[in-house]
């Protein structure tokens, strides 16, 4: 009998809480971590379900998570939210720092994509979650990535409103020339989210974008 993804869940909170390894840990000379990883691993077919479950994506617990991934599961496994979007993607777009740092940690893939080409920086970038693209970034994450729509970060970020993303974003390293495929180069993308921006009526984002371009103008100008 193999449990369900509720029951697995389920069964992760009582390994943790029981924590009935603590002792033989250190018989066996294998830590508990691992051998509680290993009692959920053979009760469920369904690790990587369990992880993406709707309960644990939209009120994630964060050890029985931890215990999960020690288990086996596939970090980068498609979610059924978000256009099938890996889980990375829908805790960036919640904002849980907490489990996109633990996801990253146990090296999910920073630039997985949903169905429409968004990353997990797009979706933080649309949701303005500054905390959550500090740590993508932080993981080499393609700023210059377009989704299916040719749309980057820094475009979702503009036609938002997030000034404070705006303004990290445009800071960061890009593809210098913008001639690599599904990219844009930097000032290619300011151009488009300045547009977007200013339909959305963002006058503080718009105004943010011209005074970049200016000091673009100028830099270039004395080199």
């Amino acid at each position: 009998f193999k449990l369900n993804r509720q029951q697995t869940l389920e069964l992760g909170h009582h390994i943790l809480k029981a924590h009935i390894f603590k002792g033989l840990s250190k018989k066996v000379g294998v830590s508990s971590s691992v051998l509680q990883g290993l009692w959920v691993s053979y009760s469920t077919e369904g690790l990587s379900a369990a992880l993406a479950s709707l309960r644990n994506l939209y009120t994630p617990n964060i050890k029985v998570s931890r215990l999960l991934i020690m288990g086996g599961a596939n970090m980068n496994y498609r979610t059924e939210v978000l256009n099938n979007a890996p889980i990375l993607c829908v805790h960036a777009h919640l904002g849980y720092l907490e489990t996109v740092a633990l996801l990253l940690e146990f090296g999910a893939y920073v630039d997985g994509v949903s169905e429409s080409g968004l990353t997990p920086l797009s979706y933080a970038a649309a949701a303005g979650h500054l905390p959550v693209i500090t740590a993508l970034c932080s993981k080499k994450a393609k700023v210059d990535h377009l989704d299916k729509n040719g749309q980057c970060a820094l475009v979702h970020a503009g036609l938002r409103g997030h000034l404070e993303v705006v303004k990290y974003l445009v800071q960061c390293e890009w593809n210098t020339d913008g001639q690599q495929a599904g990219s844009f180069s930097k000032s290619h993308a300011v151009q488009q989210a300045l547009i977007a921006a200013a339909s959305m009526g963002y006058t503080e984002v718009r105004d943010c974008f011209v005074l970049f371009c200016f000091v673009l103008c100028f830099v270039l100008f004395l080199f």
